[in-house]
Parts: structure tokens; C-alpha cells; sequence
């Protein structure tokens, strides 16, 4: 493999300005609190540490949820006579095929619940739970122990809601948790694409009003910043200085803005969470997108929100989050009941909560060729008895913000069990798959999927369901069941899709579960890979960059690399018929660059940070 030599550069980051103008919804501009640089995670090995569950279950209960009694009223859906309109009956198109299942394995245990979170790079998995999170290859062998949330930031407490991110378009990973004893969130991003070695270690705080803290988080990944929310009554929207915290930069700041009135039963809306080859263009805002009931005080007729939000570092206070559109959706119903006693579950009368109210983490964002796509779900009543099932919605824009429903569905193929915690995500090709809880009169909770493929029958599961894992006994003693799961795509292809969540293993144990399914293996034969030109670069260790491509239109192709003041500083002919290249970079001064691959067939770029 060729290497290169590259001088040391010099970049000039400047302060941020204010005025006096104020984005509507902006709250406050800080910077953290404290910041710490990690030695190799691999060094920190085997410090797992668990919260007393039940004092874990009683701290992120503190703002809770919204009750009937605070404006909610349970009017089903009465023009349909309490049925979901957009409930799927028609069987699956596929059936009895191979099951797809890759890769299966148990994750960490954790408090009560686990709320688990995790995303796949390109060699392994990293997963965390409440309290603890490790990194594992993706043939299901740990990478080493486990480790607690804590020891990635000096002084704190493993105190839980992990969220795990992979930034494919700066190849780092992010590891975050809450703080309630501080109001802070903590905030972890990988030196390189490492995931074992170290890590830049952020604190922000949110200061709220009485005993409320930053509750809920969820983070969504876009080219300007990483973007969280909260379920506060204020200070819920907040962005984090994404360029800075790449490069280790200890001013990066925080952006905190209130969302605009709307109805809410959460109020940690929904961030997008940009995935697949192509980022979002740097002059799209971000959005936001949550459910809107016509049960809820306010709100007259069931439909999405989708808000906007735009971020201005150089002048902080002109940032904003705004109502971008209101879609209007198929009735549904998102009230259960007013004690969260929501799903029943065989062999007890212990019932679980079917967290509804809220678009599940995470929302997929993906670009195409002319269109962009947002990916999301949320549970349902669907017959107003209490039996949860997944709606599930693809918006699309044609690229000029204008979103609209493309398709919907309410996935509840059968007449007595429940399917809820749903996560769901679009492979390159156009495919989806979907995973969810499961639970039945014959079936304790455990995890299944499904999915559909680009040309099939608009708002249907095509798909013969399949089982990752199987319950194993009944949940007693409370109705947390969970706040959390996730699904990713797999950066290596964006093909495979990677899942997380919770199931019940013996003796009312809580478990979690790790699988990978691909869509083309799904009925058991393999479909045609669209190939696309692919291009990247990153930090992959310390003092080396990596440059990766393929499915390149041309035999050989230029790479220069650019400063942000548009100085070249490197020029290297490549073979387009190779597929990667890594340079010596030894005291490159760490900023901000563009890489340029250019041919006669080939115009791609990539933002690199190097630090």
C-alpha cells in the first residue's frame, strides 16, 4: 500500500460573534463545561458498572410523560369504527423463505430498562446500554470487556440513555449519556475511526427549571452540527459544535432553542440522523419531525410536523427552529391507556408500556438521485383494545424540502399480538426492513422483523416475518420495558441492516439482542447490487489518512486535497481501479480540509477533519 509523506499546515479558526438579533426559538449560546482527552479506550477495559436498578427506573422518571388528565382523551378512531385505516391485511408476498438472519448475538444486560442503543462501523459494533457499552467485532465476538459509561468522563456517574452514533462522513464514533444529578449531557467522539482508541470527552450543561433535566435525549447527525433533543418544557432543542468536536477543539459550543407550540405527549422530537454515501447539502436545514394525534388538547387532525432548524456558529443567536410543514397522515390512535399499563403479556397480569406518543429513535434521513427520504415510526392502537402495532411512514422531498407522504402502513398482521419499539431503515437500493418488539397470548417478549422491497405494493410488509429471538419469560415487577432501540445501516455496503434491542430472557431477565439482516437474503437468493461511485476519506489513526473508493467510471483519477482557505496542499494521481490508499501524515496540523476525486467521469468530494 503507498504511502505519502505530507508537510505540517496551518489553519485559523475564528472566535464566535454575536448580536442582538435572536432566530425565533433561540435560547442560549454556550460552550462546554469541561472537556478531557481519554487514553485508548482498549486501556480502560473491564470496568463495567450497573446502576441499582430500581434507583435507575425512579431518576429518569423525574419529568415523566403526559397523563390523560393533562389533555389527552382517548376518541380512538371513530369514523372507522376504532380500526386503523392504514392497517395492513394483506399477507406477505414472500413466504416461506430462507430466514435472513446474518449475524445474531446477545448484547449487555443492564438497569430496568436497558434502553439499548448501537450502531455498526466498519469493522465492529459498539452498543451501550444503562449503564456500561462495549465494542464488539461484527461477528458477535466482544472486542474487549465491558466498560461503564463513566470512565469516558472523568468525575461522572454512569447515570444512563446512552445514544451510539457512527458519523460515517467524518468515520468517527459518538458516545453520549445524561446527567441528571448535574442537568448535563456528555458527549464522547472517537480521535479516529478507532473505536477501541481515543476519545475527545465533552460535558454541556442544560440548566432547567425545579427538578427538570435534558431527559430523553436523542441526537440526529448532519454536516453542521450534531443535533439533540429533550423532553423538557424548555431548552429542548439543542445543537453541539460538530467541526470543533472533531477535531478536539476544547471551546466547542452548544446551541439551545425551544421548540415551537405543537402538540406533545413527549417532548424529545424526533431528530433526523443522515445516513448512506451522500450528506445532507450544506445549505438544507435540519429537521425535525414529530406525531401529532387529534386525541392530544390542540390538535384537531391526526398528522406529522416536520420542523426545521438552521444553525448559525458564526452568530449563534441567529439560530432557529421553525414549523416547516404539517402532513396531514391516515388516522391513527397513540393512546393506550393512563397508567402506561399498555400491552399484555402471557402468564401475568404485569403489562407493559407501549411508549407511544412519540416518532421511535432513530429517524433515517438518506439521499437519492433527485429525491431525499425520511424514514420513521411510531405505535399504535390499532383496534382500540390496546393491541400495539408499528405505522410507519416514508417521507420524501424531490430535493427542494417539499416533503410528502409517499407511503404509509400500520404493521399488525394479525388479530392478537402486539408489535411496538419499532425501529426502520432504507438500504441503497430502496428496500426497508423493520424490526420491533414482539408479544402475544402465546408469546413472551422477544424481537422480530420484516421488510419490503422498493417495487412491491405501496404501503405493505412484503416480507414473511421473521424471528431474531424468542421471549423467554414474563416481565414482572414494572412496566418499563424501555425507551429505546435502534437500527443502522452498515457503512461497508448500506445493505445490511444492523438492529438492536430488548427482549425477556429467564426468570423475567432483562436481555439484549445484536442481529444484522441483509434485504437481498431475505427470500433467500441474492439481488443485484446498484453499484454507485463511492468515495471517502478520513483519519484512521493518529498520524495517517486513509482515501477509499470504488465503483469508479474511470481507470485513473486525481485526489487534491484543499485547506479552508482553498490553498492545494496535495496532488496524487490514484488507479480507479483500486480501491484505497493510505498517506503519512505525521504533524499535520489539525482543521478542516476537501478532498477532491476528479476524472473525465468523476466529480466527487469529502470534507476531512483531522486532528
Amino acid at each position: 500500500m503507498k504511502k505519502l509523506i505530507l508537510p505540517a499546515l496551518f489553519l485559523s479558526f475564528y472566535g464566535v460573534a454575536q448580536n442582538d438579533h435572536k432566530g425565533e426559538g433561540f435560547e442560549s449560546y454556550t460552550t462546554n463545561t469541561s472537556f478531557f482527552k481519554t487514553p485508548p479506550i482498549r486501556s480502560l477495559l473491564g470496568t463495567e458498572e450497573q446502576l441499582d436498578n430500581q434507583a435507575y427506573a425512579d431518576a429518569i422518571c423525574k419529568d415523566g410523560k403526559k397523563t390523560n388528565s393533562e389533555g389527552l382523551e382517548d376518541i380512538g378512531i371513530p369514523e372507522n369504527n376504532g380500526i386503523d385505516p392504514a392497517l395492513q391485511t394483506a399477507p406477505p408476498l414472500y413466504k416461506g423463505k430462507a430466514n435472513g438472519t446474518k449475524v445474531s448475538f446477545n448484547g449487555l444486560g443492564g438497569a430496568f430498562p436497558p434502553d439499548p442503543s448501537g450502531a455498526a462501523g466498519p469493522n465492529n459494533y459498539v452498543q451501550g446500554v444503562n449503564t456500561s457499552y462495549r465494542v464488539y467485532y461484527k461477528t458477535g465476538t466482544s472486542n474487549g470487556g465491558a466498560k461503564s459509561l463513566s470512565s469516558l468522563w472523568p468525575g461522572s456517574t454512569s447515570q444512563g440513555d446512552p445514544i451510539i452514533m457512527y458519523d460515517r462522513y467524518a468515520e468517527r464514533w459518538f458516545i453520549s449519556q445524561f446527567q441528571p444529578s448535574t442537568d448535563e449531557i456528555l458527549i464522547a467522539i472517537s480521535e479516529t475511526s478507532d473505536p477501541l482508541g481515543a476519545y475527545y470527552a465533552y460535558s454541556f450543561t442544560v440548566s432547567l427549571a425545579g427538578s427538570a433535566f435534558p431527559d430523553y435525549p436523542k441526537f440526529g447527525l448532519w454536516h453542521d452540527g450534531y443535533y439533540a433533543s429533550f423532553n423538557s418544557s424548555s431548552k429542548n432543542c439543542a445543537i453541539f459544535e460538530r467541526d470543533k468536536m472533531l477535531m478536539g477543539d476544547q471551546s466547542a459550543g452548544m446551541v439551545t432553542l425551544n421548540f415551537p407550540s405543537m402538540g406533545y405527549f413527549f417532548r424529545s422530537v424526533a431528530p433526523a440522523y443522515a445516513e448512506g454515501p451522500t450528506e445532507p447539502e450544506s445549505t438544507e436545514p435540519f429537521y425535525y419531525v414529530h406525531i401529532q394525534d387529534n386525541s392530544w388538547s390542540g390538535v384537531t387532525t391526526d398528522h406529522v410536523k416536520v420542523l426545521a432548524c438552521n444553525v448559525d456558529w458564526t452568530t449563534p443567536s441567529n439560530s432557529s427552529v421553525t414549523v416547516h410543514q404539517s402532513i396531514n397522515t391516515d388516522p391513527f390512535n397513540s393512546v393506550f391507556t393512563n397508567s402506561w399499563d399498555d400491552i399484555a403479556q402471557p402468564g401475568t397480569s404485569q403489562k407493559l408500556d407501549a411508549v407511544t406518543g412519540i416518532f421511535m429513535y432513530r429517524v433515517q434521513y438518506r439521499r437519492f438521485d433527485g429525491y431525499n427520504v425520511m424514514m420513521m415510526c411510531t405505535t399504535v392502537d390499532v383496534d382500540n383494545t390496546n393491541r400495539a402495532g408499528v405505522r410507519w411512514f416514508e417521507l420524501r422531498d424531490n430535493n427542494d424540502g417539499n416533503w410528502s407522504i409517499y407511503q404509509q402502513g400500520t404493521y399488525s398482521p394479525d388479530s392478537q399480538n402486539s408489535r411496538w419499539m419499532g425501529n426502520i431503515a432504507m438500504d441503497q437500493n430502496g428496500n426497508i426492513g423493520l424490526a420491533y418488539s414482539f408479544v402475544g397470548p402465546n408469546d413472551f417478549a422477544g424481537i422480530r422483523y420484516t421488510g419490503r422491497y422498493k417495487d412491491d405494493p405501496l404501503g405493505q410488509m412484503t416480507v414473511q416475518e421473521q424471528i431474531a429471538v424468542e421471549g423467554l419469560s414474563a416481565q414482572t415487577g414494572g412496566n418499563r420495558y424501555g425507551d429505546y432501540s435502534q437500527m443502522t445501516m452498515d457503512p461497508t455496503n448500506d445493505l445490511t441492516f444492523w438492529f438492536t434491542g430488548e427482549y425477556i430472557g429467564n426468570s423475567g431477565s432483562r436481555k439484549t439482542r445484536i442481529f444484522s439482516f441483509s434485504s437481498w437474503t431475505l427470500l433467500g437468493q441474492d439481488e443485484p447490487e446498484i453499484k454507485n461511485p463511492f468515495f471517502n476519506a478520513y483519519q484512521s489513526t493518529a498520524n495517517t489518512l486513509t482515501l477509499v473508493w470504488n465503483s469508479l467510471l474511470d481507470e485513473q483519477v486525481e485526489a487534491t486535497m484543499y485547506d479552508m482557505n482553498g490553498k492545494i496542499v496535495l496532488s496524487q494521481k490514484l488507479n480507479g481501479n483500486e480501491s484505497q490508499q493510505t498517506f503519512d501524515v505525521p504533524g499535520f496540523a489539525k482543521g478542516v480540509y476537501v478532498i477532491k476525486l476528479k476524472g473525465k467521469n468523476t466529480n466527487l468530494s469529502k470534507k476531512v477533519y483531522l486532528s
